[in-house]
């Protein structure tokens, strides 16, 4: 499976250095409390869909790009806007399918703000009653553990990306924005770099180091 990436230099002396790289440490948007639950929920669903990590020390997944726009414009761009500030690699990788869980971007949001995605209204409808009750809006985690549970399984319609309803978008697969993770990337999987540098406003692309 042909994906796209973008990595920090540290990652990519790691993969010259040993052959193989994966997440060192958890990626900083972790220590956001709401960011800190998706994350750690797409790990738990890659470790049910594609089994334990090969390395005891990975806790979180790499991602990277199956699809950024549509099936005729899978390639990210290197926009300032996607490119970390300093210096990164952009990598063309091809991995086994077996070892990447693919999922749809855009719904990938609902994940991340800790909202339904399906039957979202009659969820809210709860939500809005313990909301009321409380004279406030509570966090996620103080919700009762079945409205918790009811949020985080609706959040696995994302992997379902032939599904069409009006709850997760009616984009046929060829027409969404399609994320991919994967435990593990190594040496053997790289089909090409190109070095970054930026600042947040310009990428400046070099052949090498």
């Amino acid at each position: 499976m042909t994906l796209w990436t973008t990595q920090g230099i540290a990652i990519y002396r790691q993969l010259q250095q040993a052959g193989s790289a994966w997440c060192t440490k958890p990626p900083a948007c972790v220590d956001d409390s709401a960011f800190a639950i998706a994350y750690h929920w797409m790990a738990e669903q890659m470790r049910h869909r594609l089994g334990l990590p090969p390395i005891k020390d990975i806790e979180f997944p790499l991602w990277g790009w199956y699809q950024y726009n549509s099936a005729k414009d899978r390639k990210p761009p290197l926009s300032p806007h996607d490119i970390p500030k300093g210096e990164s690699v952009f990598l063309e990788i091809d991995i086994p399918d077996h070892e990447v869980l693919l999922s749809d971007f855009s719904n990938w949001h609902a994940v991340l703000n800790l909202c339904p995605l399906v039957d979202w209204k009659r969820i809210f409808k709860k939500i809005e009653r313990l909301d009321k009750e409380a004279g406030r809006i509570l966090h996620f985690e103080e919700y009762p553990q079945n409205i918790r549970q009811e949020i985080t399984c609706s959040w696995e319609a994302i992997f379902d990306l032939n599904r069409r309803d009006k709850d997760v978008g009616r984009k046929h697969k060829r027409n969404r924005s399609i994320q991919a993770t994967f435990w593990v990337l190594r040496s053997e999987h790289i089909i090409s770099v190109q070095f970054l540098k930026s600042d947040g406003k310009v990428v400046k692309v070099y052949d090498t180091m």
